[in-house]
């Protein structure tokens, strides 16, 4: 079985240059097994800034597969920030973590297995990471 979930797509920047944000996302099931998922519905929204594209996207994943959506913005003093989510095949959340100052701080987590997925995407893009904690584990 399979089903549907909604993420954002964007890569845009501003008409100076010095602000961007890319949205992005990976389906990932196990260790850190990379799936292919199908686009039920895309349509185009408008971006956080002018330049560039920002999509919203329907896909189909499978049952036991997770979506880690990383939303990103670099500043004009070119400071790196950032958020992460970690969704589920159902659509709820399985944790919530912040990127600024080369952490990732989580604010809501359900198991440990949700840092493994994290810690994937963010060897996959290579970005540099000190440290990894649980700051606040609760939804608010």
């Amino acid at each position: 079985m399979s089903s549907v979930v909604n993420v954002l797509e964007e890569n845009t920047r501003s008409r100076t240059g010095k602000h961007k944000r890319r949205v992005l996302f990976y389906v990932l099931r196990g260790k850190c097994e990379e799936l292919k998922y199908d686009v039920v519905r895309k349509e185009r929204v408008r971006g956080l800034y002018v330049v560039g594209e920002a999509f919203r996207e329907a896909i189909r994943i499978p049952e036991d597969a997770v979506v880690v959506v990383l939303d990103v913005r670099l500043n004009s003093r070119g400071h790196v920030k950032g958020e992460v989510k970690v969704i589920d095949s159902k659509g709820e959340v399985l944790g919530e973590a912040v990127y600024r100052k080369l952490k990732v701080r989580f604010k809501y987590l359900i198991g440990e297995e949700v840092i493994d997925f994290v810690r994937c995407v963010f060897r996959k893009l290579r970005l540099p990471v000190k440290k990894y904690a649980v700051v606040y584990n609760r939804r608010v």
